[in-house]
Order: C-alpha cells, then sequence, then structure tokens
C-alpha cells in the first residue's frame, strides 16, 4: 500500500513540476539558451532531493558501471525533452505537453513490460492501447483547427513522447534487472540527476561559444534570461521544479521495484493528464478546447483500462 501512496505523491508533485516548467518559459523564453540553463540548474538542484533520501534512510551511495550507462541515456533523454517541452508548452497547452509526454512514459513502459518482462496482455488493455493512439490526435487536430502549424508541434509532441517512453523503460530495467550489479535508488536517481545536469551544462557552454562567435550585434536569440528578468523569481521557479522532480522521481524509482509496469505508469499517466490540466487551468488559466478536451478525456478513461 506504500507503494501507491508515493505514486498519488509523486502524481501531485509531477503536475506541479510541469507549471514551474512552463512558469519558466514565461519568465525566460524559450531560446537554446535559456532552455540549457534550465536542464542544467534542475538537473544538478533535483539531485540533492536523493542525497537527502539517501542519508535519512541511511542508503550510502554507490556507483557501478551499469548504473551509470543507464543514468546517462536517462541524462540525455530527459534533457532533450525537458529543452524540447518548452517550446512545445510556447507553440500550445500545458495539458497537451503532458498528455503526449505521459501517454509514452505509460505506452511503451507497458509495451516493453508485456514483451520483454512478460507481464499479462487483457482485453481491456488492448482497447485501452487504440484509445491512447487515438486520443494523442485530438491536440494535433485542434492545432489545425485553430489556424496555426500543426507540422513542427507534432513531431515536437511525438519526440517528448518517445523520448519519455524511453526513460520509462529504463527506470524499469534498471530497478528490476538481476544481471548486472547496480546502485541503489538514491544513488541511481542522484547520477540520473547528475547526469542530466551535466550533459545540459556541456551544451550550454557550446551554446555560449557559438553565440560568441557570432558577436552581440549578430545574436539571434533575443531572450536573455539575464538580462530581461528579475533573478529572484527564476531562482524561487527553478528550485520548486528541482524539489519536485527530485521527490516525485525518487517516489517512481521506489515504486517501480515493486509495483508492475502495467499498473504504476497508467496510474501516473491517468493522474497527471488530469491534475496537470487541473494546474494549466489554475496558474495559467487555460481551458482546453473542445477538441482537446476529447483527447483528454479518451486518455484519461484508456489508463484505467490498463488496471484490467
Amino acid at each position: 500500500m506504500q507503494y501507491y501512496i508515493f505514486i498519488l505523491i509523486a502524481l501531485v508533485l509531477l503536475s506541479l513540476q510541469f507549471a514551474a516548467n512552463k512558469e519558466y518559459g514565461i519568465l525566460c523564453g524559450n531560446s537554446t539558451k535559456s532552455s540549457m540553463i534550465f536542464t542544467t540548474c534542475a538537473g544538478f538542484a533535483s539531485g540533492i532531493i536523493p542525497l537527502v533520501y539517501a542519508a535519512i534512510s541511511h542508503e550510502k551511495i554507490t556507483v557501478t558501471p551499469y548504473s551509470l550507462f543507464m543514468a546517462f541515456l536517462i541524462g540525455v533523454f530527459c534533457c532533450t525533452y525537458m529543452t524540447i517541452g518548452l517550446k512545445i508548452m510556447e507553440l500550445g497547452s500545458l495539458s497537451v505537453f503532458t498528455m503526449f509526454l505521459m501517454l509514452g512514459g505509460m505506452l511503451l513502459p507497458y509495451l516493453f513490460g508485456v514483451i520483454w518482462l512478460k507481464e499479462p496482455v487483457s482485453a481491456a488493455r488492448i482497447i485501452g492501447v487504440i484509445l491512447l493512439a487515438a486520443s494523442l490526435v485530438f491536440p494535433v487536430m485542434a492545432r489545425k483547427e485553430s489556424g496555426k502549424s500543426g507540422t513542427l508541434f507534432l513531431i515536437l509532441c511525438l519526440s517528448v513522447f518517445l523520448l519519455n517512453g524511453g526513460i520509462g523503460i529504463v527506470s524499469k530495467l534498471h530497478q528490476v534487472s538481476e544481471t548486472y550489479a547496480k546502485s541503489g535508488t538514491a544513488s541511481f536517481s542522484f547520477l540520473s540527476n547528475m547526469a542530466n545536469g551535466t550533459l545540459s551544462g556541456i551544451l550550454l557552454i557550446i551554446t555560449l561559444i557559438k553565440e560568441k562567435k557570432k558577436g552581440a550585434e549578430n545574436e539571434t536569440e533575443s531572450q536573455s534570461p539575464a538580462k530581461k528578468v528579475k533573478i529572484l523569481p527564476v531562482v524561487v521557479v527553478l528550485a520548486a521544479y528541482a524539489l519536485c522532480n527530485g521527490i516525485s522521481y525518487t517516489l517512481q524509482l521506489l515504486s517501480a521495484g515493486k509495483v508492475p509496469a502495467s499498473v504504476m505508469y497508467p496510474m501516473m499517466t491517468g493522474g497527471s493528464v488530469v491534475l496537470t490540466a487541473v494546474a494549466g487551468l489554475v496558474f495559467f488559466h487555460e481551458k482546453p478546447d473542445k477538441i482537446s478536451l476529447i483527447g483528454l478525456i479518451l486518455s484519461f478513461a484508456a489508463t484505467f483500462l490498463f488496471l484490467f
């Protein structure tokens, strides 16, 4: 029962995490440099949380080659989808971004669980897969109906769908693996966040070098967080994101080793789709249009089918 409580807490924190992500985009813009600053700071700051958990649970921080490699993969996926996510939320709403992100995080690990881990398949879950596939079409339809370009939006949404699915697969595979020596939950969470922060930092340095070569007069990135916004609100948003992300991911890792993938990820998806839509309404006054709302309802209904 405690692991289901962990999942519920992780869900609430996840919705707040996405809200902080969008707020940062509003404050600082969605330029490459701004995105890299966000992912670098968020990665390193989020790594503090598993260290606190390790101290409380008396877990020794350990590093194994297998865990380091898997953490690196997660860092690559996470760094990429967080950067893409800022652009998606500029083009669309928070709820649409979350729906694609979380459906990828549920559907792909579920298929992995069925194919690789031999988890059971049922008629209800097959119907759920069909409904999930259908639900992804509606946000794109809404974009086309509004007269805005949907090609870039679709490519970006499909990208985060695949990337977050990859994170779920790698995390689950690491937690259930009995073949290779692996680090503990706190250690792996710490390594994943450090990998994300390090990779983002490298990309940030490359971006800054390129901008320096171009010269200030030729700079195409018009939104500069250091010049355009106050530091304090940005620090608060980053701290809020790191706190929510660090705790949520650690709780998800704890649950991943105990709760079947075909149960955990539907719970995470259905809950996050609803809670993030609520967060978008409360914090950003985003009201889903009728077409997007149909997609949200379909995806929420489909998640329950995966529980049977």
